[in-house]
């Protein structure tokens, strides 16, 4: 990195960059916080250029490099990388005079909502192009099933949740990678259902059923037509949908008996108490805190939190309502047997209208069925366990706990 340049600046401009790229997917160009954050570049923009007249990026193996000198692989940068080299950008560089209205053009191109070839009309103090890197060692890998996870990655994910439940700062670097090698996987047609942790992995239900959530969104994801960036964060979203209950009381969260009152109240805390440990963490997407704080709200909102009235729910917090309620429904626990997916389906349909989206719970069950009849000997294995319920007792069962 060439002497002289505020290396501190460098980071806050990437972040700022990231954050407005992950706004602009999530909501537009034009919202509120989208242009704040345009105004904040600028702002860092004019500091560094005081430093130096040209600031240049590359893009090799997805990794982010300034003046050719590697860049900290984190989230932020990450994010960049990612959404440029999915539109064929290998450097881009920005020049002293560079306006807001070029600023806004380089977002929405990052955000695959313009064509790069704008950038050489109407934005005169930006430069890009393509760098050939043939045979990439780098590329990331699909994981196709559970098993596929290195126990360097198992012990990533495992690190990730202790950091969780000790209320830490956590880098999420290397579960965007694992995240990303899900979607990959999911990309190429391979069957999602296969990649769900195996039912025998009773001891570690949160974390189990939080890449599975994950999986399960990506899926959904997939089906609809999400472009990849978006495909991951919806990802990471699942992962991180109940970290709010590491601020409920381990007893009431492991316990077998019937929650009174108070426990349940606290219960219901935990959504709010989610998002905002995740404000505080450091490249953790916008979608992924709204989906923490709405998973429990469902769709005719009559759940917890309760919203005011002009509330709408975004898209990623409905299809995690469905993978949670699948999920929870298909996995033993202390208090319940798990259902095979006859019943599952029955049950997520009767809900579907009040609890779920009717029209992305009906997406999901035939997601299910166009995975075929082998997810139920190589993937769910549930019918076999499955215990034969009363009507009675069907109706009893939590949906989407």
């Amino acid at each position: 990195m060439k002497s002289g340049i505020d290396r501190s600046k460098i980071d806050e401009l990437l972040r700022l960059f990231s954050t407005a790229i992950a706004t602009t997917k999530l909501y537009s160009l034009e919202h509120e916080q989208v242009q704040k954050q345009i105004y904040r570049i600028q702002q860092c923009l004019n500091t560094l250029f005081k430093q130096q007249g040209e600031l240049t990026f590359m893009i090799v193996k997805k990794e982010l490099l300034f003046e050719g000198t590697p860049l900290e692989q984190t989230l932020h940068c990450e994010r960049i990388a990612r959404s440029l080299h999915h539109r064929n950008i290998g450097y881009f560089s920005i020049t002293k005079g560079v306006d807001n209205s070029e600023i806004e053009l380089f977002i929405d191109v990052a955000c695959g909502n313009q064509s790069a070839d704008q950038l050489e009309t109407s934005a005169p103090h930006i430069d890009y192009g393509e760098i050939d890197i043939k045979d990439d060692p780098d590329a990331i890998l699909a994981i196709a099933r559970f098993e596929d996870l290195s126990r360097e990655e198992l012990a990533s994910i495992k690190t990730l949740y202790d950091k969780i439940a000790d209320k830490e700062n956590f880098d999420l670097h290397r579960i965007s990678s694992i995240i990303s090698g899900f979607v990959t996987a999911f990309q190429q047609e391979c069957n999602p259902l296969l990649a769900l942790v195996p039912l025998k992995i009773e001891d570690e239900y949160s974390f189990a059923h939080s890449i599975n959530v994950a999986i399960l969104n990506i899926a959904q994801a997939t089906s609809l037509g999400f472009g990849t960036d978006l495909l991951h964060d919806v990802g990471l979203a699942g992962m991180l949908h109940d970290a709010g209950k590491i601020f409920v009381d381990k007893e009431i969260i492991r316990g077998t008996h019937q929650l009174s009152d108070a426990e349940w109240q606290e219960i219901k805390k935990h959504p709010t108490r989610g998002a905002q440990y995740l404000m505080g963490q450091d490249g953790v997407p916008q979608i992924a805190i709204l989906t923490a704080f709405e998973h429990h709200m469902r769709y005719d909102m009559t759940g917890y939190p309760t919203p005011p009235s002009t509330w709408q729910l975004n898209l990623c917090s409905q299809m995690t309502m469905i993978s949670d309620t699948f999920d929870a429904l298909r996995t033993r626990r202390a208090y319940n047997e798990p259902w095979d997916l006859p019943r599952i389906s029955g049950r997520m349909l009767e809900v579907a209208g009040s609890q779920l989206n009717p029209c992305l719970t009906m997406n999901f069950l035939k997601l299910l069925k166009g995975c075929g009849d082998k997810i139920m000997t190589d993937g769910l294995e549930l019918s076999a366990e499955a215990p034969h319920l009363s009507e009675e007792e069907l109706n009893k069962r939590c949906v989407c706990e």
